[in-house]
């Protein structure tokens, strides 16, 4: 490469600017073509090897590039060129003016169930045409998913995409594609096919709608050991999406919904008008409204199990999420079933009731001019009427740039509920090369760009930028809890309430911006 006047220039033709993004498979660029002067997105593929490593690997990354130029669709980003230069792949591509998902979610926190369902049908719409040509992506994740401005999502990052049936771009026992969102065959080298696309989607529609992929571990052996035997962790959060979900994670590729199935299925969530069996709506998450969803019948099973998980048939255990980790657990009894109806009961005895109890009242009425359960009766006591409880308030700027803050003036006590709630504000652990976001943290790939640097945070199970909390007063709590956008507990003991990014106290001196949060605490 030469040097030019704002940058470096590949090919005679493609100046690069500036850094958008760096991953596993490479580092994308924004550069500006000089041929047709427009801008453009430049992915440098790292293929550092020697000898036929280098060779497969090169092979793998023209492969991407023809990949996702056989597919012209809205919702797959668009190629323009392949260029070998300086002895390494260079792709120019589309230039999406936008961040990735997972970065706004990071800012943003969850999205709703509607709108993480109309996300759906754009991916699903988008792998319809890359499975047409006979092509597979392996890696759907909200990393790999960019947004326009306007909203809509483009699927991108080909990195690892096979065609079918060419066992050339995989070696024996390599894995391609990203822990936590790889279909179990992708684990037990049983066939891939479409369906194992269609795993991703479920487990990225799942991270979409409640903040929390549904195989995360901290490992990544727990997280392939997961992906292969446990069932997905899917929060109440996603509400009317929990059928869906369930029905794309399942273990076996020939149980999974047909497109057509899952299309209809993702557009009943957008609208509710869909045929199918109505699945009522989990109500428990702020910010979720009640509706009734109809699934296709394909899916009824799935929706069934729903329908009483959500009626409550299943005690449920409150902050028992990794968003929650640590907090006082409340086990929300089931709901009891209705009384069977009484038999041989006469329709006029609890009328007679009624009457006779009217008859006494008025009488009562009469001799004392008091109502008989008053001030003053005989069954009337002195005692007070308990207090209301009563919820303050306290809003606090965390900053990123000193180590525990006190979240309230004065300390908690003993069976409080506290709830601590994100309000506005980003900030970043690294002002110099990383985005400011949100109190879900940076990003996977970004966090890694960080390794080196690991030994700075303070919950190592966490991304860096995590918004963390920690309560004194809890014996069973953990020294510090991945806060996130919403933390509630109850407190067992009186204590303090304390709040900071996920940096050390060494490592603050890069840190910039605060989060705005709310501490919300009713006794």
């Amino acid at each position: 490469m030469r040097s030019a006047e704002d940058g470096r220039l590949i090919a005679e033709r493609y100046l690069l600017l500036d850094q958008l993004g760096r991953g596993g498979m490479g580092t994308v660029w924004r550069a500006r073509d000089r041929v047709l002067e427009r801008e453009v997105a430049v992915k440098e593929l790292h293929v550092h090897s020697d000898g036929d490593e280098h060779h497969r690997r090169l092979r793998r990354a023209v492969r991407e590039a023809r990949t996702v130029a056989r597919v012209h669709h809205p919702h797959v980003i668009g190629v323009h060129d392949l260029v070998e230069y300086d002895g390494r792949l260079w792709i120019t591509m589309e230039l999406i003016d936008g961040p990735s998902l997972d970065r706004h979610l990071a800012a943003t926190g969850p999205l709703s169930p509607q709108r993480t369902a109309a996300i759906g049908l754009q991916l699903l719409s988008a792998l319809e045409a890359v499975h047409a040509v006979g092509a597979l992506h392996r890696d759907i994740k909200p990393a790999n998913v960019l947004l326009r401005p306007d909203g809509n999502a483009v699927l991108t990052d080909f990195g690892i995409a096979a065609l079918e049936g060419d066992d050339s771009l995989t070696t024996a026992g390599e894995l391609l594609g990203s822990i936590g969102y790889m279909a179990p065959e992708q684990l037990t080298a049983d066939e891939v096919g479409p369906p194992s696309d269609l795993w991703a989607l479920g487990a990225t529609l799942s991270a979409v709608a409640s903040g929390v992929a549904p195989f995360q571990r901290t490992t990544q052996a727990a997280a392939l050991h997961a992906v292969t035997f446990a069932a997905p962790n899917i929060p109440d959060r996603v509400g009317p999406l929990r059928p869906v979900i369930e029905a794309l994670l399942h273990k076996s590729p020939d149980q999974r919904p047909s497109v057509a199935e899952l299309r209809e299925a993702l557009r009943s969530v957008v609208d509710g008008s869909a045929p199918g069996p109505a699945v009522p709506a989990p109500t428990g998450d702020a910010g979720i409204h009640a509706t009734t969803v109809r699934v296709p019948h394909s899916l009824a099973e799935a929706a069934t199990q729903t329908s009483i998980r959500a009626l409550g048939a299943e005690p449920t255990l409150v902050g028992a999420e990794p968003t929650v980790a640590g907090a006082e657990p409340t086990v929300v009894d089931r709901i009891p079933a209705a009384a069977p109806p009484r038999r041989g009961v006469r329709w006029w005895w609890p009328v007679a009731v009624g009457l006779v109890s009217a008859l006494a009242t008025g009488v009562f009425l009469v001799v004392t001019d008091a109502p008989p359960f008053g001030p003053g009766s005989a069954a009337s006591t002195d005692e007070p009427t308990p207090a209301a409880p009563v919820t303050t308030t306290t809003k606090l700027s965390v900053q990123s740039t000193e180590g525990w803050q006190r979240a309230t003036r004065t300390p908690l006590r003993k069976g409080d509920a506290v709830t601590v709630r994100y309000s506005t504000g980003t900030w970043t652990v690294d002002s110099g090369s990383l985005p400011e976001v949100g109190p879900l943290g940076h990003t996977a790939a970004d966090d890694e760009s960080l390794r080196g640097a690991w030994g700075c945070k303070v919950d190592s199970g966490s991304r860096f930028g995590t918004l963390l909390g920690r309560f004194s007063g809890n014996p069973k709590s953990l020294p510090s809890h991945r806060a996130g956008r919403e933390w509630t507990f109850r407190a067992a003991h009186a204590g303090t309430l304390e709040l900071r990014i996920n940096d050390g106290d060494t490592c603050l001196d890069d840190n910039k911006g605060a989060l705005e949060v709310s501490v919300l605490v009713t006794r």
